[in-house]
Order: structure tokens, then C-alpha cells, then sequence
């Protein structure tokens, strides 16, 4: 398999991150899965923004979130690269059974 483009995998978790996040279900999983991966306070994180996408403006709240979920993400895969590929199959996982539960 060939290693997973950082840029790519940070915008497309962002992406997961957000679009699951619109569901406590998903968000809750996702937080419990990235504290179990990198630890606290990754799982607060994604509560933290569930929360803000609750209270927000549609459109805005989650593009903005998709923002701060990118940096957050190439940070920390370029702090813990042994994270890259984990990540990345659990966003592309992820991406198939969000768009399985939508159909």
C-alpha cells in the first residue's frame, strides 16, 4: 500500500470528523476511538466541536471546524507518524459506512 498523502488524509479526516460529529452516536465513537489511538485530549476534541456545530450557523460552524480539524490532524500526524495509516483507513472506513447509512 502506498503511504497516505498527510495533506490528503488531514482534509478528509476533517471532513469525517465534521460530517460524524452532526450525529452524538458517531461523534462519541470517534472521540473514543482517537483517545484510544492518540490519547486525551483528542476524544474532547471532537465533543468540543460537536458541541460548537450544535450551537452554530450551518455552513459556517462546520466549515470552520473542518478548518481547525485540518491542522489539528497534520499536526498531529506529523508528530505521531506512526498515526498516518491508522488514520487514514479509519476516515476511509468511516467515509463508507457514513455514506452506507445515508443511502
Amino acid at each position: 500500500m502506498p503511504t497516505p498523502h498527510l495533506q490528503r488524509v488531514a482534509w478528509d479526516g476533517a471532513r469525517v470528523i465534521v460530517h460524524a460529529s452532526a450525529d452524538n452516536d458517531w461523534a462519541v465513537w470517534f472521540a473514543n476511538w482517537l483517545n484510544q489511538q492518540a490519547g486525551p485530549p483528542w476524544g474532547q476534541l471532537v465533543m468540543d466541536s460537536r458541541a460548537r456545530m450544535v450551537r452554530g450557523y450551518g455552513y459556517e460552524s462546520a466549515a470552520l471546524e473542518s478548518g481547525l480539524w485540518r491542522v489539528r490532524l497534520g499536526d498531529l500526524m506529523e508528530e505521531r507518524p506512526d498515526l498516518v495509516r491508522p488514520l487514514a483507513e479509519i476516515f476511509r472506513e468511516t467515509t463508507d459506512q457514513l455514506r452506507a447509512a445515508a443511502a
